[in-house]
């Protein structure tokens, strides 16, 4: 794997993702078709109109840049030869059109711009699906196993589901295989369809769990704005919200005061990036 420098971690992208809410995750790029040419559109990070050859708005140079009426040239790209042309990008080298990378693929990361990747999507994946690596952070083809990214149920192994982790906004992509999926893929007898977070990692999948089986701390589903306790050894599901963001369902000891004990009262529930705290009476 080739080292560009320093690269933040997933967590790290999620935390910009959280700082800039209010902000939209940039569109995915097309790769270039067999013959150059393409009429899609879109737009790049520039905020230049691009083709589906990734080109921009301006005239190509013979380096494959653009002239000053349009994208900046060539010279300015990461891989610049010292004749003034530029060389592919490996995976993981930063970019702004699929033209720039060796394999075809610029995939855009909401905030922090484009990384050459070996898809973009399940669909170009031979197997599995398109997920974003967390080490590597650029987007790679998995075997489409529990709790890998993926935009399609084709893309996941066996009978597993694509499906919504967390609410995201949109900021971030947030879909992984699982096991079940609410509103049309249920569990067997009394399991719930419940989640199972990987915060560090920001990933997780959907679970068919038995009823009063999860401890304080672990995930549970929410309805709407309430949390379903159903799968809490507690019984009591309350709602944590990341980065002030995400609601997520976390099993604790409480919902309120009056499920406390004496004096105590009930400390809500919390998620970071290091995990779920369940509510508790202090």
């Amino acid at each position: 794997m080739r080292d560009l420098g320093l690269r933040p971690s997933f967590s790290v992208l999620l935390v910009t993702a959280g700082l800039l809410v209010a902000g939209c995750p940039a569109d995915r790029e097309p790769p270039p078709s067999a013959d150059g040419t393409g009429s899609s559109g879109g737009v790049d990070s520039t905020g230049s109109t691009i083709s589906a050859t990734g080109q921009g708005s301006g005239n190509a140079d013979s380096t494959g840049g653009t002239t000053s009426d349009g994208m900046d040239s060539a010279g300015f790209l990461p891989g610049e030869t010292t004749d003034g042309g530029s060389t592919p990008l490996p995976n993981g080298g930063m970019c702004t059109s699929p033209l720039e990378c060796e394999s075809g693929y610029c995939y855009q990361i909401p905030m922090l711009g484009g990384v050459c990747s070996e898809c973009l999507e399940d669909a170009h994946c031979d197997m599995g699906t398109c997920s974003l690596d967390p080490a590597a952070l650029y987007a790679v083809c998995t075997d489409g196993s529990l709790g890998v990214m993926c935009d399609s149920d084709e893309g996941c192994m066996g009978d597993l589901v694509c499906t919504s982790l967390v609410n995201t906004g949109g900021l971030i992509p947030a879909d992984f295989c699982s096991e079940c999926r609410d509103g049309d893929l249920f569990c067997e007898g009394e399991q719930v369809c419940s989640p199972v977070y990987d915060l560090a990692m920001f990933q997780g999948y959907h679970a068919c769990l038995d009823p009063g089986s999860v401890p304080n701390g672990g995930g549970c589903p929410l309805n709407g704005l309430m949390g379903d306790g159903t799968v809490c050894a507690s019984g009591m599901c309350g709602v944590a919200t990341l980065l002030n963001v995400i609601p997520l369902g976390v099993c604790g000891e409480c919902l309120d005061d009056m499920d406390c004990m004496g004096p105590s009262t009930c400390q809500p529930p919390s998620a970071d990036m290091s995990g779920l705290m369940g509510a508790t009476c202090i």
